[in-house]
């Protein structure tokens, strides 16, 4: 018996050991291979004479693609970077006066949303592609509301006879917890500066209150406001009239035998029902330029941005920079995240701005519900350095800007915004749990003692003694004081006013505007513009910072590309690898800030 257990032993040593040796080999061997594949095929493939400019996104439009854990982009071979909102606006920008581009065609399935924000800065630039004489169609077997405002700015929606589409209107529902927690005996100590701060009201109360209800009624309402606008005016229809379709849209549903693409073709919501073969003759006909198939010429975007940006870095050459810092998700202490914004990642952005010897202006481009306080005292302080330097600061913010993504926002040059941009909720909180109920249901007592008055008297189970309720109002107090003061003094306002419209407000855009929170109303091209305005240069460049890929992401990337086409395998044991691989655990919260207070405005969501 021993004798057979060590020659057990001795096999899966060696097969160890045999593993240890060959696994390097066999990734050494795959990479080069693979790399010399992409030496061979590294002279891009030139564009059509003709083509039309394909806008087929997939996954959500961002400003600042999250940081990928290079071990799962590997594992998962049909990962995808989401596309960047800019490089959408400007392909279409720039394809206007491209003659190789004969038209626009819209493929919204795989696009998760856009929010209303940013169609409206796309469909400004679907606007000068269309004052240039070019066509722009839309076709889709199923459009969301999301989807709809953008390909309602086409010339000809097309729509699957058995797909189908929903107008519904926007809204805001959110869970409530207070009986919740009452029940599972959790105590929620919740502490707030900003009487409107709403972010901690689902801990307090089982409904919405009246002030939040009236604050959020007057958004929302503004934001479905610019939807129907811009909807009807795409679909030249009288102001509205979408209001009055979703009204009526049970009996239209019904004067249309209850056929979904049919009622949208009869309210005048699309111009075609087509199935996939028509689409593909329709698209080639508005194309007018066909491939080797007979299906229509079309170039990817992503493909047309590449092709024109290796054209415009040598054009540009020594041109002064304009350098756009983006700010995309909520603000945390140290490294971005998917949907986390690390002020360590930020700072590094702008450190790398700075470092440009040809620097002329910096635009922060937010989009940012805010988040730790200090995550975003340290962003807030390193802009700063910027404007010490007489370097123009510009903000230009996106779909969200709103409590901490106005705090690092409000001491610029300039703040621009969209009409649509959600804003303003100055204030601050904490909010912890703890569980003494639970620990005294089930029998559990605690007894010590401490050094000080102080000594334990925040913890998890026993709770939150009068003396450190009074310390952590303070703080939240302290915070919301700060908060008031920066926006005072960049604002060039005096802390009354600022008073007036802070505690916790929710605004649009386009009220921020009229209350003096935004300077101008505009999309991330004019904010750019503005910057060079401010640093007295008439021709530009601009750049993007972002964080170089390390060695490990390139050579998983490269050997995803090699293995790609032969290498399947079941999701379950892939998911398993990823969990294996991945050296580093993601939070499930965001809430980091070390002194446990946010301005974080929780309700603040891009409404699609």
């Amino acid at each position: 018996m021993m004798g057979l257990l060590k020659g057990i032993w001795r096999l899966l040593s060696g097969i160890s050991r045999a593993i240890s040796v060959l696994v390097p080999l066999l990734f050494v061997a795959v990479f080069v291979i693979a790399f010399s594949a992409g030496m061979k095929d590294s002279t891009p493939e030139p564009l059509p004479e003709k083509a039309a400019l394909l806008i087929a996104p997939s996954g959500p439009l961002v400003e600042d693609p999250a940081p990928v854990d290079p071990v799962s982009a590997f594992i998962n071979q049909d990962y995808e970077q989401p596309a960047l909102l800019n490089d959408v606006v400007r392909a279409i920008r720039w394809a206007a006066t491209d003659d190789r581009i004969t038209s626009l065609v819209l493929d919204l399935e795989n696009l998760i949303g856009p929010s209303t924000s940013q169609t409206v800065e796309i469909s400004a630039a679907i606007t000068e592609f269309k004052a240039a004489g070019k066509s722009v169609v839309a076709f889709g077997d199923f459009y969301s509301q999301a989807h709809y405002l953008l390909a309602s700015q086409a010339d000809h929606v097309m729509l699957h006879p058995e797909g189908g589409m929903f107008l519904e209107g926007f809204s805001v529902y959110r869970s409530y917890l207070r009986s919740f927690l009452e029940k599972a005996r959790v105590t929620m100590h919740v502490f707030r500066a900003g009487e409107n701060k709403s972010a901690v009201e689902p801990y307090l109360r089982d409904d919405m209150s009246d002030s939040e209800r009236e604050v959020v009624s007057r958004w929302l309402s503004g934001l479905w406001s610019t939807y129907t606008e811009l909807a009807e005016s795409g679909r030249e229809m009288p102001a509205g009239a979408m209001n009055t379709f979703i009204a009526s849209f049970p009996d239209q549903l019904a004067a249309s035998s209850n056929d979904l693409a049919q009622t949208m073709l009869d309210g005048g919501w699309v111009d075609a029902l087509a199935d996939h073969a028509q689409m593909d003759e329709a698209l080639a006909e508005w194309v007018g330029v066909t491939d080797e198939d007979g299906f229509a010429e079309m170039v990817n975007f992503e493909r047309y941005v590449d092709d024109i940006k290796s054209q415009r870095v040598i054009e540009q050459e020594g041109l002064p920079l304009i350098a756009i810092v983006p700010v995309e998700g909520t603000l945390v202490p140290g490294d971005s995240e998917e949907g986390m914004a690390g002020s360590d990642t930020v700072i590094g952005y702008i450190d790398t701005a700075l470092e440009a010897e040809d620097l002329a202006a910096i635009v922060l481009r937010v989009n940012s519900p805010g988040g730790s306080v200090f995550a975003s005292d340290l962003i807030r302080r390193k802009l700063s350095e910027a404007k010490e330097a007489d370097i123009p600061v510009i903000v230009s913010m996106g779909s969200v800007a709103a409590s901490g993504g106005y705090w690092i926002s409000a001491e610029a040059d300039e703040i621009w915004a969209l009409p649509t941009t959600i804003t303003g909720s100055i204030g601050a909180f904490s909010a912890f749990p703890t569980i003494e109920g639970i620990l005294d249901y089930i029998g559990v007592t605690v007894d010590g003692l401490g050094t000080t008055p102080l000594a334990g008297e925040a913890s998890l189970n026993r709770g939150l003694s009068p003396e450190m309720a009074s310390i952590v109002q303070a703080l939240a107090n302290g915070a919301y004081e700060d908060f008031i003061e920066l926006v005072a003094n960049g604002r060039d306002m005096s802390e009354e006013a600022v008073q007036l419209i802070a505690e916790g407000l929710v605004w649009t855009g386009a009220e921020a505007s009229q209350i003096g929170l935004v300077d101008e109303l505009g999309g991330l091209d004019k904010a750019v513009a503005a910057a060079a305005e401010l640093a007295g240069v008439e021709e530009w460049r601009t750049g993007r910072t972002t964080v170089p890929p390390s060695f490990e992401s390139v050579l998983l990337e490269e050997l995803s590309r090699s293995l790609g086409a032969s290498m399947t395998a079941p999701q379950g044991w892939l998911g398993s690898l990823v969990e294996g691989f991945t050296p580093v655990v993601r939070s499930l919260s965001s809430l980091r800030d070390p002194m446990h207070v946010y301005a974080q405005c929780l309700s603040c969501v891009p409404v699609l």
